[in-house]
Formats: C-alpha cells, sequence, structure tokens
C-alpha cells in the first residue's frame, strides 16, 4: 500500500512537535542545542540546494552562495553597525547576484559540465574576497561580528546571540518555516513545471514552458536563502574567514544531506541533516577525531547501494507496509 501524502506531513508534524518539545525535558542539555541547532541550519541549506535540484540542476557550488551571504551580512554590520536581523536578509542579495550571473553565464550547460562549472565558479567571490584586504580584511578574515541580537517580549527576553536554547528554537522555526515553504513550492504549478524541466526539457518546452527562466527563478530562490543561511552562520560564530565559508564541505554537506534523507519527498533533505549531523558530531568525532567526516563518504555509499531513493522514502514504505 503507497503511502498517502496527507501521512507524510501528519509524519512531518509530529517530528517537527518532538524537535520542539524535547528541550522541555532537557533544560541543561546545551551542547544537543547547539548540535541540533547546527543540524536545522544545514537542514535548511540542503532544502535551498534541493530547490534548484528540484530543475534537474546538480549543484556543486553552493558554497559561494553561502560565503556571499555570509560576507554581505557581515560587512553591513562591520561598516553600518545594522542590527543582524536585517543584515542577514539585506546581505544575502549579493548571493542573488550572483546566482544572476550564474544563470546568465551556465544556462546552455547541463549535467557534469554544469556541476564542474558551479565547483569553479566558487573561486570567483573567493579569491576576490580573499585578495581585498582593504574591504574584507582578506585571508584574515573578519571577527567580532554583531551576534544575533536579544528579542524582548514584555517580561520575556529570547537572547539568540548567547542563549543556545532561544538560538536551537530560531534555527528550528527557520528549518520549519523552510520546510513549508518547500512543500508549497513543490505541490504548485511552478514546481510541477520544474520537474517538467528535470525529466525532459524538449517537451516541457513543447508543452510552453520556458525552461531558462523557470530554472533561473529556482536558482535565484535557491541563492537566497542559501545565503541567509550563510549570513545566520557567520552571526552565530561571529567571525568569518573565505576559507571557512567557500570550502568544498559547505558545497557537499546539501548534497549528501538530500541524497541520504531523499528528495522526493518535503521533508527528505531535513531528515538528512536532522540525522547525519549529529551523528557525526556527537558520535563518530569523540571516536575518531582525525578522519570522522569520513563517516559522510561512507553513508553516500551506502545509501545509494542500499537505500537509492533515500530514507525518508525507505521509513514511509516501511510504515504504510
Amino acid at each position: 500500500m503507497k503511502l498517502k501524502p496527507y501521512h507524510s506531513s501528519i509524519l512531518a508534524t509530529a517530528a517537527a512537535l518532538g524537535l520542539a518539545a524535547w528541550p522541555l525535558f532537557f533544560p541543561d542539555a546545551f551542547l544537543y542545542f547547539q548540535v541540533l541547532g547546527m543540524a536545522c541550519l544545514y537542514g535548511t541549506l540542503a532544502l535551498a540546494w534541493s530547490i534548484y535540484a528540484l530543475s534537474g540542476a546538480i549543484s556543486l557550488g553552493h558554497a559561494a552562495f553561502f560565503g556571499l551571504g555570509a560576507y554581505g551580512s557581515a560587512l553591513l554590520n562591520h561598516y553600518w553597525h545594522w542590527s543582524p536581523f536585517l543584515t542577514i536578509f539585506l546581505g544575502s542579495l549579493a548571493s542573488v547576484s550572483f546566482g544572476l550571473l550564474w544563470s546568465l553565464f551556465f544556462r546552455r550547460l547541463r549535467g557534469v559540465y554544469l556541476g564542474l562549472a558551479s565547483l569553479a565558479a566558487v573561486e570567483i567571490p573567493r579569491v576576490i574576497i580573499d585578495n581585498w584586504d582593504a574591504v574584507t580584511y582578506g585571508s584574515m578574515g573578519m571577527t567580532g561580528l554583531g551576534k544575533l541580537p536579544t528579542l524582548s517580549l514584555g517580561s520575556w527576553q529570547l537572547a539568540f546571540g548567547s542563549d543556545l536554547k532561544a538560538q536551537y528554537y530560531l534555527l528550528l522555526t527557520v528549518v520549519i518555516g523552510a520546510t513549508i515553504l518547500y512543500k508549497l513550492a513543490m505541490g504548485s504549478r511552478w514546481g510541477w513545471a520544474l520537474r517538467a524541466v528535470r525529466e525532459n526539457e524538449t517537451a516541457a518546452t513543447m508543452m510552453g514552458i520556458r525552461v531558462n527562466r523557470e530554472r533561473t527563478k529556482a536558482l535565484l530562490c535557491s541563492s537566497y536563502l542559501t545565503g541567509v543561511c550563510g549570513a545566520l552562520y557567520a552571526h552565530i560564530l561571529g567571525l568569518i574567514e573565505p576559507a571557512l565559508v567557500f570550502s568544498l564541505h559547505v558545497s557537499a554537506l546539501p548534497l549528501i544531506f538530500t541524497i541520504f534523507g531523499g528528495r522526493t519527498l518535503f521533508f527528505g533533505p531535513v531528515l538528512g541533516a536532522l540525522l547525519l549531523y549529529p551523528l557525526e558530531q556527537l558520535v563518530f568525532q569523540p571516536l575518531f577525531p582525525s578522519g570522522h567526516a569520513a563517516v559522510y563518504g561512507l553513508v553516500i555509499i551506502l545509501t545509494i547501494l542500499f537505500f537509492p531513493r533515500g530514507i525518508a522514502a525507505w521509513i514511509t514504505a516501511r510504515k504504510s507496509a
């Protein structure tokens, strides 16, 4: 028996409620607040990557958008002293600008050629920022960035910059909102148009779908959300440097989480991040301090061999059996 669509929504809602409720029973689990909060951030990053992948495009260069969003917000905060809650959304426009250039120069590329071009494109903003010492401080990076501010609701205060529990709930809210938007996008006419482009561009064109326009829209949405993730990351750490935010690691993680979680279901990328990142940080890093990241390679191999549609599809299939 096939699992009905609303059953997936019920499972996702139950998981969200569980993630929201567990801190009430473990108020001092600060390490878990930090790790699961970052897992939520990476889950949002995986969703952003999946928006573009929905059109059939495989990107290996989303670190460019992540880093530009981080530096866009950091520079606005450093030079103009604007609140991070403002600079996060404005600074991410730098990612969109690079996305426009990307769509212009890479619009004819497909498959492995697009993947290689996107990987090489990361070097363009990285090299510029790494050598623009007068503005970006170059490879030395920027420190002392404004932490996420405190939100006051009467006598109740949410110190997102210093309270790990408040920060966890902020990142959980972000990933839940991104998941809802992604689900709506997948079920919309635009989402079906992207699927048609992914399956057969010629047939999609004959149906009246403007392939380049729809793919560009997906890229711009993806780049902006990725930039927001990068900006959040910069202000959570309070520092930034080119090697940190323009790394291959940042480009690879959303691909890994999406493959493991499964991109056929709307919550697959988030599920992959929430399972894999805590596993790597809490289990493999203490056991193998030097090679703990190898778990990602092992997981991808096992997923391709045994769960080609991702762990989310396997779980829902088991539930419907």
